[in-house]
This record gives C-alpha cells, sequence and structure tokens, in this order.
C-alpha cells in the first residue's frame, strides 16, 4: 500500500469513528452533532493535506477546498453565526485561483 492510500484510508478510518461517535452522542445527549460533524470532517480533510506535503506528496485541492469548507461551517455553527453557503464558496475559489498563479509565478523565478 502506497502512502497516499495509507492516508487516504486513515481518513476514511478516522471520519467513520467521527460519524460512529456523534451518532452515538447524540442518541444519549440529544443535541445536534452536525456541527461537530462537520468540523471534525474539515481538521480531517485539512489534516490530510497538511500530512501529504509534509511527505512530499501532492496536496487535493479538491478535499482541501471540502476541509475548508466544512471547517469554517463547522465553526462558525458553534459559535452561533451562519455563513452564507454560496458567497463562502465563490471566495475560496478566488483563493485557489490566487495561490495557483502564485504558486506558478514562484515556479518560473
Amino acid at each position: 500500500m502506497n502512502r497516499n492510500v495509507a492516508l487516504t484510508t486513515l481518513a476514511w478510518g478516522l471520519f467513520i469513528v467521527l460519524i460512529g461517535l456523534s451518532w452515538a452522542l447524540n442518541e444519549y445527549y440529544q443535541i445536534p452533532m452536525v456541527p461537530y460533524v462537520a468540523l471534525g470532517a474539515g481538521i480531517i480533510l485539512i489534516g490530510l493535506n497538511v500530512a501529504r506535503t509534509g511527505l512530499g506528496m501532492h496536496l487535493s485541492k479538491f478535499s482541501l477546498f471540502i476541509g475548508i469548507i466544512a471547517f469554517a461551517f463547522g465553526g462558525a455553527a458553534l459559535i452561533g453565526y451562519e455563513l452564507p453557503l454560496f458567497a463562502m464558496i465563490i471566495v475560496l475559489i478566488g483563493l485557489f485561483i490566487i495561490a495557483e498563479a502564485a504558486a506558478s509565478l514562484r515556479k518560473s523565478k
């Protein structure tokens, strides 16, 4: 099993554990767990890409994008704030375009 597959499998395992724990805690405490699941999923996906970068692999822009959105929405929901989904997605697309351009400029030097 190569490192990328191992990291992806690890992330999926963490996500399944997160879902199971959230389900169990929701049954026991009767509190909505969606913000916690979103925040946890965001942390897992961002962590996956940090680990990939740390090991010299290419990060997945799609999973990083989803991770940032999940993290932002979960964190905002926990503090009682509701983020506008469409506007947030547009801002993140713009930031990814800027990051790609900056990376391209660094490589061309």
